[in-house]
């Protein structure tokens, strides 16, 4: 039977934004050595088949929306002496917009990057509007679990974020608090704003408990050094985890809303955040929500283009100040193949909103990714404040070994 899901009105939105600027989800595999490309292919292809999720097609209009297997691979492209550090978006060697769903297209591809000496790169993306991190998580771990020949775990999960949230919606007491109008972390530079998103990759010692309050915490800090009002964040909930659902490949993430007052700890952010979700929510459909699917695409990106500098540098009580992803503790050896050994993977976060951090840890190093519009760091802003995060929770990590030691 044909793989055929509904395109829920979350995902619809996404594509809106995918066509104001590229809305990826794309994951890095860092590693030494080096992946046969044919092997890759055939692994690649064997994934595919039993993960016909990353396949699909957009077919249908309005409500009629679906995203259907089209039976093809994600396609896989080869790019040799690559001298990327895969630090940032400088010098990275392939195009951005590469995938063109709302015309038919995939909506994923494999990049593998070779270089002469120093470490490989393997870069899974995929269209947001399509995918997870979760679910890219999952395909990435399935590539390489098809390139050492062992059994894929594969799924034929169908079930949208929009049925899932119906699924809990008795269980929903946490109900919105009013809007709030958040401030950015850093001030946007005036003049000019052309639309592009930059990112940044630091990696820092050791690993950190709580680290999601800690780093809402310190960016609350960092944005009232230089402006005064509420700080909140947007903390994605992966349903497979929490909810229990199988797992999927698709958009299976709910959303809640994390405010950092001035007076807040560590300890009342992870009380605020175990709270809202013990009130489920992450599974509150978004009122209006529905509608969305009998808009024309077209339509909305044209009502989003005329609203991008009230969205992305004013106060909104629709966006916050940014967003916290954590990926939680992965394992090295999930990206071994033959011939290659790998180190890591990290999420290159979606270019959306004012802010998106991400983070994941391993054992003895947890690495970090940023993203941002560029009008946020014309003036180095936002480098600062990178250099200033790393240097807060390298003090953190060795205060954690003397106490430790004492």
């Amino acid at each position: 039977m044909t793989y055929v899901r509904r395109l829920s009105p979350m995902e619809r939105y996404a594509l809106v934004i995918h066509a104001v600027h590229p809305y990826h989800v794309d994951a890095v595999v860092e590693g030494e050595g080096h992946i046969d490309p044919e092997a890759l292919r055939e692994a690649i292809e064997r994934a595919a088949q039993a993960n016909p999720a990353i396949r699909v097609r957009l077919r249908g209009v309005l409500a009629g929306c679906r995203w259907v297997d089209s039976g093809i691979a994600p396609r896989l492209r080869v790019i040799d002496d690559c001298g990327w550090d895969a630090r940032s978006e400088q010098g990275l060697p392939f195009e951005l917009a590469s995938l063109d769903p709302l015309r038919g297209g995939p909506v994923a591809e494999m990049i593998l990057l070779r270089t002469r000496s120093g470490p490989s790169y393997l870069v899974g993306r995929a269209v947001h509007a399509a995918l997870d991190g979760r679910g890219m998580l999952q395909w990435m771990r399935e590539v390489f679990r098809a390139l050492r020949h062992e059994p894929l775990q594969g799924s034929d999960h169908r079930r949208t974020d929009l049925e899932v949230q119906k699924l809990h919606a008795a269980a929903v007491t946490d109900q919105p608090s009013a809007p709030q109008s958040c401030i950015p972390v850093v001030p946007a530079s005036p003049g000019e704003r052309p639309l592009r998103y930059i990112w940044r990759r630091i990696e820092l010692p050791g690993t950190t408990a709580q680290m999601l309050a800690r780093c809402a915490l310190f960016l609350a800090h960092y944005a009232r050094q230089h402006n005064d009002g509420p700080v909140g964040f947007t903390i994605p909930v992966d349903f497979r985890s929490l909810r229990k659902e199988p797992m999927g490949l698709g958009n299976l993430t709910g959303y809640l809303r994390l405010y950092v007052g001035q007076e807040e700890s560590t300890r009342s952010l992870m009380r605020q955040l175990q709270q809202r979700l013990r009130g489920y929510a992450d599974c509150r459909v978004i009122s209006g929500l529905e509608r969305i699917v009998w808009m024309p695409i077209a339509l909305m990106v044209r009502k989003l283009r005329t609203q991008l500098d009230q969205v992305l540098y004013q106060d909104n009580p629709h966006l916050p100040s940014g967003g916290i992803v954590s990926m939680g503790q992965l394992e090295a050896s999930w990206f071994d193949a033959p011939g290659f050994r790998g180190r890591q993977a990290f999420a290159i976060p979606g270019a959306v909103g004012k802010l998106n951090v991400v983070f994941v840890q391993y054992a003895g190093f947890t690495t970090v990714t940023f993203s941002a519009p560029g009008a946020y760091n014309q003036e180095g802003q936002l480098d600062r404040m990178i250099a200033a995060f790393a240097q807060h929770f390298a003090s953190v990590h060795a205060g954690a070994e003397l106490e430790s030691v004492s």
